[in-house]
């Protein structure tokens, strides 16, 4: 309601830490500029709305909103029945002339990706594992379900490097299987 009667929302900032400094402090930092002139029911319920839960119209239900002095004159049963104020002409579901225009800015920034320092150091390999997940639950049921025995009261052991890599010599080559044993 502020934002649609302003023109701008009541603790907006170029610095996100200075909004949410002003969200928090809101009993300061809630303030009515000069220009545009609003009416006083106007100001009044917006500070109602923005206040303590205890104090905030409608707490006690939508009844206290709709009795508001700001909204004297509204036929709330009537609303659906009720010609609109404005409407827009739409020439199709991509007509976008009914938006503010704003003039278009390239950002040197946008055309090349930002990657994380992280990022850069994997392999192909390891980008096929990003958003990759395991839970330990998923593959108890997968378990159960092909018909192996996991019985839960037994710790688990972590698995062995010859049963995930097989009998290897100390450059990484596979062993032939008579020098295995």
């Amino acid at each position: 309601m502020y934002e649609m009667l302003i023109g701008y929302p009541p603790f907006c900032s170029d610095d996100p830490r200075m909004t949410y400094h002003k969200i928090i402090n809101w009993r300061t930092c809630l303030t009515f500029p000069e220009e545009p002139k609003i009416s006083k029911e106007a100001r009044d319920l917006i500070f109602h709305l923005l206040c303590d839960v205890e104090l905030r119209l409608g707490t006690g239900g939508v009844e206290e909103i709709k009795a508001h002095p700001w909204f004297k004159g509204v036929k709330w049963d009537m609303l659906y029945e009720m010609e609109a104020a404005y409407k827009p002409v739409v020439t199709g579901e991509l007509d976008t002339q009914n938006f503010e225009r704003f003039p278009q800015v390239e950002d040197p920034q946008s055309t090349v990706p930002r990657v994380g320092p992280w990022r850069k150091m994997l392999t192909s390999k390891d980008s096929n594992f990003i958003g990759y997940t395991f839970k330990k639950s998923d593959m108890l049921k997968s378990v159960g379900a092909s018909g192996i025995d996991m019985r839960e009261n037994e710790p688990s052991k972590p698995p062995s490097l010859v049963s995930l890599f097989g009998h290897m010599d100390l450059k990484g080559t596979a062993l032939p299987e008579e020098k295995q044993e």
